[in-house]
């Protein structure tokens, strides 16, 4: 009893939709991400049901707090290079400030990564405004400018909540002092991204090939794409002891046509009768108003049940698909299609045949890249272990923290975003400014 009330606290703390209908070898099941179609902020596998069991809380807990403390130190450092930066002419170099944060070469390259083309900017750069962003944050607001602190008093709907709170689990990490002064950046929240953003804005996700752009990546909307990494110890198994099977299971996220490329309604539409009994896909959950998923509907499967097959496919859906970081992490391989989004795990560092077996957009080899990996076991176990490697650097909290950190001190510090009534652009047309400036 003790271990479910453990596991309905965790769910409340996180904002996660519990199921608990389906206990099952002495966990629960709960649904991975927030559901919200007007937003299309959908968890991509909000059908995919997790597993904790109550022995792995204490285990959670601990790491709360140990993030707790990372975020509080932190901020003294990214307070501190801010305000001594605050009447520089120029910025600093971002090897400093990957030094004042104690991150290794390897870690500083993911900063200078997530930071896009900020990261070249040998000046700093003035935007101004009418105004700052005043009201609920929803994912309407578009891009909008507002101070790092008054971020975190804002209202924002249940779907930018996620993304704002994340935001501020560094800033608010010592709470009671004024830290950062007055300093504001660009936002814009949700699964949804511009064709151009003409200032250094952040974002949850970029397109690839606008990775060098002004598009900034943060880690946003974290449980969703890393609370279920966590959980993949505990539901998989060793290679040897798979099925030679690949599944798929997600929710009817993306666009509802069965005829576009890389959409999951041309996926079931090829494979869901498929004769092959080795290819196991379909949707357990119809959403968006996608009405034809409906014929495509089989039951849903635990984290455990998918992680027993060698094979598992990673489709998108609204965004980049939410399964694929703890399809990484396990003992499987991933079958995807070359990814085109990148997000705080680096997409466009991941590489085919090394890190997972490729794919057509329209799915037609899927069934001759499974015959390959049937025919080239090792090979196939290799590159499953080498995605697991990948994802080594992600796993130390601290380090994610002060790379999160090191991201935004170097944004602060390029950035002058300010107001200005005489000159500036009106907040509520920023990103309208931003489309149709050439």
């Amino acid at each position: 009893m003790k271990g479910i009330v453990a596991v309905l606290w965790l769910a409340v703390k996180r904002g996660l939709s519990l199921n608990v209908g389906g206990a099952t070898e002495g966990g629960i099941h709960f649904n991975a991400g927030p559901e919200n179609s007007v937003t299309n902020d959908v968890s991509d596998d909000a059908d995919l049901k997790g597993w904790i069991a109550p022995e792995s809380m204490a285990t959670i807990d601990r790491e709360a707090a140990d993030r707790q403390m990372a975020r509080s130190e932190s901020l003294e450092v990214i307070d501190e290079l801010v305000n001594s930066q605050r009447y520089a002419a120029y910025p600093m170099e971002i090897s400093a400030i990957c030094i004042r944060f104690g991150l290794n070469a390897q870690s500083c390259a993911r900063v200078e990564a997530y930071l896009g083309r900020l990261a070249h900017n040998r000046t700093k750069q003035t935007v101004k405004l009418r105004g700052f962003f005043s009201g609920t944050i929803t994912a309407k607001a578009n891009v909008f400018a507002i101070g790092v602190r008054s971020m975190c008093e804002a209202p924002a709907d249940s779907a930018c909540d996620i993304y704002r709170r994340d935001f501020c689990k560094v800033v608010t990490a010592a709470s009671g002092r004024a830290l950062l002064g007055d300093k504001a950046a660009l936002f814009k929240f949700g699964d949804t991204r511009d064709a151009h953003a003409c200032y250094p804005t952040f974002y949850k996700t970029r397109l690839m090939k606008l990775r060098d752009d002004n598009y900034v990546l943060l880690d946003l909307n974290h449980d969703r794409h890393w609370g279920m990494v966590g959980q993949v110890p505990g539901a998989d198994v060793s290679w040897s002891q798979k099925r030679t099977q690949l599944v798929w299971r997600g929710a009817s996220t993306g666009r509802c046509d069965a005829y576009f490329n890389n959409t999951r309604m041309m996926l079931v539409r090829k494979y869901f009768h498929s004769q092959d009994p080795r290819i196991d896909v379909g949707f357990s959950e119809a959403l968006q108003h996608c009405d034809a998923a409906r014929s495509y509907v089989k039951p849903g499967m635990s984290m455990q049940t998918v992680l027993a097959a060698k094979y598992v496919l990673v489709a998108q859906g609204n965004d980049k698909a939410s399964g694929l970081n703890w399809a990484l992490a396990s003992n499987s391989v991933p079958f995807m299609v070359e990814p085109d989004i990148e997000s705080w795990l680096l997409e466009s560092s991941l590489k085919a045949w090394e890190h997972y077996i490729p794919i057509e957009p329209d799915f037609s080899d899927l069934g001759s890249q499974v015959e390959w990996a049937v025919q080239n076991d090792g090979e196939a176990e290799r590159i499953a272990k080498a995605g697991k490697d990948y994802m080594q650097q992600f796993k130390n909290r601290k380090t994610e923290t002060d790379i999160e950190a090191a991201v935004l001190t170097a944004y602060l510090d390029r950035m002058d975003v300010r107001t200005s009534k005489l000159s500036g652009v009106v907040d509520g047309h920023l990103e309208k400014t931003c489309l149709e400036t050439p």
